[in-house]
């Protein structure tokens, strides 16, 4: 019996339970609470406001309680926050307004969420909605140092460049930076570096640079800095940074250059003041060679018309197929250990999974034929390069190159592997491997050599972990031949506004190389060996706080350099402070560093004092840069024949503005910079200016000027003044559309008798913003706009939002060939309205109705929603037809809170008044 009785109650509870979650069930889908939209494309400093829609589509009436954000948003303007009743089959649209501010743009979730509360049949639920702010942010990260012009003493074996690095996006970023010479001849440690840069932070980088060939005709170098992504493994920014070999008897030429830009040709007259004058083509486009094929062809060309010498230079056809590109003419590459330019071929391709192969030969010769410049022989060098893995997880890369140098007389073989992991989504660990052979064709010697490295970057809670470590033998022949890197740093985060670090560094540059091939080999005569060695240790704390806009850093350092050659060295101990202040205020950015040193040179007795301080104020397009030296600040200032007592001032100051005016149409920069020396006794200064003046969408004019200045101030002084100018005319050409892309067309038009073809007196919608998905051009006088690249795939077109205009077809293009097509467009009409408030006498307060809602209601049951702007007025575009307009927020009391109008095609040229009162607002006047 007793089991009967369980089975019946089991079966009777099953029952009840069963019905109860179905109802719930019911009344949970009966009550919809989502965001019109599912994401926002958002902009920092601009407003966005995504609606909050409630449908009530049961049978009774539901009460909303609460409408409260997830968490304190930053930039959150305005939300519902009042209680009221939905009744049933009612549904409504509530404005959620939001500031895309600086924090806003912090944020690391892009989910912006609310919980609603609501009650019915006496049961209280709470439900959550959510929309995604795609956050439109600049990705990029920024390389760039204070001044344009770096300036490098020939005489000193080393010098440094500080350069900024700079996060422009809103995130967390870690990201390598890896340094190229061009033209080959500088040694730059480290070759590359790694720094974590939090959301807008600036971090200040310092490479070493060694002048191994000295370039006499052109005393200027580039340095390539190129920025990438370590989580992504994407590029994310670069620079070329221009470097000036101080000289008393410079020419003011040309230095090798690339082209850069795309889809252009540019012919231009260059003049120097030396007779140095030449005309020059640069070009650069994009084809298809074939259905199957797409090609790229870059030119770079120097005509001296004096003589009829010419040069060729950056030259090159690439052309891909699928996963395959091959590429001739010049060629260059960053990725391997060893310095690769010349002019042969290289073709590379992608199979499986993430795997890419590449092979290249080349003679290494920067002109691709010239008979101005003599053409000698170049090494002949071959390679090849394995890469692997993915972006996030594993990655690597095997490399070998083979060179045979007929000038010196050398043979060398590279092999080189790097690899890089995530470990846990949090650290992140390179390796690096090298092994190198080289032999002496004449003197029959060779050196083996090696490298090895191991980098770690991670993060424990609020501490920051890096190790960068690296160490290649003397005789290891690739870029880092003979050097020694380890830098180990530590960092704290106590707070948003306070970090703290601990590094040591330990830097050391020390190559051997085989005898000279030219001579026979004597090992008891050292003058027969390219000798020279430089070395820095240093040990630094820091610590890093702000205060609103305001940045502080205090670093004290102990540091010790050396530096030696075959004829002198020198060493330099040093005891430093280092300080930094910046802040950014509206348009102006102002960043003051000073380093305070107290040092000891070559262990004499005597010890001296030292500053070196740099102040930059930016404002706008305008920057002014100014740096002061008192004595020695590094062991390179010690080579001085100058002074020996270490006693001297180095002054430099610049000056540069970039603009754009007449429309965007002129644009360009000026700058202009002293550098006046009392260590090396000289005074340089430099204008120069750049500017292009757009005659029309593809044609361009484009003009460059230079005047340049030395003067020496020591004994037997001697100055001279240069100058240099180039006049040019340029020519933009289409971008070509990618292989396995389309080219998307449209026209667009009014279509007042609604055929659907553009007909004599229907006008074109010129200068308007079409959207295709995430893809966003402006029409041109002509009405018509080109989407180039377009992938396979469904987008939705819109158009004219602001307008009030409405496609007369189906939005939704399924994309899958090229499209050229008239789309027609029926303008809405313009109803306005406005809220004015009632005041009693003497009442002064004013009143703010921004972000009020106003609702249109039509016939066929569709409500628009306008919101009332900072001038107290709103807007819809509605179709012919008969709507109720109506408020019903219950801030204010309306004296009509509803009204009906009838919208006709011919327009609806009243306003719509809604007067409102302050509610609960009594003004009491008292007579004497």
């Amino acid at each position: 019996m007793s089991v009967l009785i369980l089975r019946r109650t089991t079966l009777l509870l099953a029952f009840v339970l069963l019905n109860f979650s179905f109802a719930f069930s019911q009344d949970k889908k009966d009550i919809n609470i989502y965001f019109e939209k599912d994401s926002v494309a958002v902009e920092k400093g601009s407003t966005f406001t995504n609606f909050l829609l409630i449908e009530n589509k049961s049978s009774e009436a539901v009460t909303i309680q609460n409408i409260v954000p997830q968490e304190n948003y930053p930039g959150l303007l305005f939300y519902p926050k009042n209680e009221f009743i939905l009744d049933a089959g009612q549904s409504k649209n509530l404005p959620v307004k939001m500031i895309a501010n600086v924090d806003f743009m912090k944020l690391k979730s892009s989910e912006i969420k609310f919980q609603v509360s609501y009650s019915i049949s006496s049961v209280t639920r709470t439900e959550s909605t959510s929309f995604l702010a795609k956050k439109e942010e600049n990705r990029n990260i920024a390389i760039y140092t204070e001044t344009f012009e770096n300036f490098i003493n020939p005489a000193a074996p080393d010098s440094s460049v500080l350069l900024t690095v700079e996060n422009q996006g809103y995130g967390r970023r870690n990201v390598k930076i890896d340094f190229q010479s061009i033209p080959d001849g500088l040694e730059m440690m480290p070759k590359q570096q790694t720094v974590t840069l939090e959301a807008l932070e600036k971090q200040t980088v310092e490479i070493k640079i060694v002048i191994r060939k000295h370039n006499t005709i052109f005393p200027e170098f580039n340095i390539n800095a190129i920025a990438t992504d370590l989580i992504t493994n994407e590029i994310v920014g670069s620079n070329t940074l221009h470097l000036l070999i101080l000289s008393n008897n410079r020419q003011i030429a040309r230095g090798p250059e690339s082209v850069n830009g795309s889809n252009f040709a540019e012919m231009s007259y260059n003049e120097n003041s030396s007779g140095f004058n030449f005309l020059q083509l640069r070009a650069n486009t994009a084809f298809k060679m074939s259905e199957n094929v797409k090609s790229r062809f870059n030119i770079g060309t120097d005509y001296f018309m004096e003589g009829g010498l010419y040069n060729i230079y950056d030259t090159w056809l690439e052309m891909e197929r699928k996963n395959t590109v091959l590429r001739v003419g010049n060629i260059n590459s960053t990725d391997y250990e060893y310095p690769i330019f010349g002019r042969g071929a290289k073709v590379s391709t992608k199979f499986g999974n993430n795997k890419q192969i590449e092979l290249l030969a080349l003679e290494n010769n920067y002109n691709l034929y010239s008979t101005y410049f003599r053409q000698i022989n170049g090494s002949n060098v071959v390679g090849a390069k394995y890469g692997f893995g993915n972006a996030k997880t594993l990655n690597g890369k095997i490399s070998y190159i083979y060179d045979h140098d007929p000038r010196l007389n050398i043979d060398t073989q590279l092999a080189n592997a790097v690899t890089s992991f995530l470990i846990a989504g949090k650290h992140t660990v390179r390796t690096e491997f090298g092994l190198s052979h080289e032999k002496g064709l004449v003197n029959k010697d060779e050196n083996a050599g090696g490298l090895a490295g191991a980098n770690y970057e991670g993060k424990l809670g609020r501490w920051d972990l890096q190790s960068i470590n690296s160490f290649a033998t003397k005789s290891y022949s690739g870029i880092k031949r003979g050097s020694f890197f380890s830098n180990q740093r530590i960092g704290r985060q106590f707070s948003e506004s306070q970090r703290a670090f601990v590094q040591y560094q330990n830097s050391q540059l020390d190559p051997g190389f085989l005898s000279s091939q030219n001579a026979p080999y004597q090992p008891e005569i050292s003058t027969n060996l390219r000798y020279y060695f430089n070395s820095t240790e240093a040990l630094a704390t820091g610590y890093q706080f702000n205060g609103k806009n305001w940045n502080f850093l205090v670093s004290p350092k102990i540091e010790k350099q050396k530096t030696a050659n075959i004829y002198t060295s020198h060493e330099l101990f040093s005891y430093r402070l280092e300080t930094n202040i910046s802040t950014t205020l509206g348009n102006h950015a102002i960043n003051l560093t000073a380093e305070y040193s107290y040092s000891n040179a070559d262990n004499q007795s005597d010890w001296f004092n030292s500053l070196r301080t740099t102040l930059s104020y930016r404002y706008k397009s305008v920057s002014l840069n100014g740096t002061a030296q008192w004595n020695a600040t590094n062991v390179f200032d010690l080579n001085s024949f100058y002074n020996t007592d270490r006693k001297f001032a180095n002054y430099n100051v610049y000056a540069s503005y970039n603009f754009h005016t007449l429309g965007n149409n002129l644009t360009g920069s000026f700058s202009a910079g002293t550098f006046y020396s009392e260590l090396y006794k000289n005074l340089n200064t430099n204008i120069t200016g750049n500017l292009e003046y757009r005659i029309s969408s593809s044609w361009s004019g484009t003009g460059y000027f230079n005047l340049s200045g030395y003067k020496s101030t020591a004994e037997y002084s001697t100055s001279g003044s240069y100058y240099q100018f180039r006049v040019g005319i340029k020519k933009y050409f289409a971008p070509a559309t990618a292989l396995g892309n389309h080219k998307v067309t449209f026209q667009f038009f009014e279509d007042k008798n609604f055929n659907g073809l553009p007909d004599s007196g229907e006008k074109v919608f010129a200068e308007e913003i079409v959207k295709l998905d995430d893809y966003i051009a402006m029409t041109d006088k002509n009405g018509k706009v080109v989407f180039q690249n377009v992938p396979d795939g469904i987008y939705t077109l819109k158009v004219n939002e602001s307008a009030g205009a409405r496609l007369m077809m189906d939005p939704v293009i399924m994309v899958s060939k090229n499209i050229n097509r008239k789309v027609g467009l029926v303008k809405n009409i313009r109803v306005s309205g406005k809220l004015t408030e009632i005041k009693q006498a003497y009442d002064v307060l004013d009143t703010d109705v921004t972000g009020i809602a106003v609702y249109a209601k039509g016939e066929d049951g569709l409500i628009y929603t306008a919101l009332v702007n900072q001038k107290n007025e709103f807007e819809f575009f509605l179709k012919d037809g008969k709507y109720e307009i109506y408020i019903e927020n219950d801030k204010y009391s309306y004296t009509q809170p509803r009204q009906t109008i009838q919208v006709t095609k011919e327009g609806y040229s009243a306003d719509v008044i809604f007067e409102y009162k302050k509610k609960d607002t009594t003004i009491k006047v008292k007579k004497f």
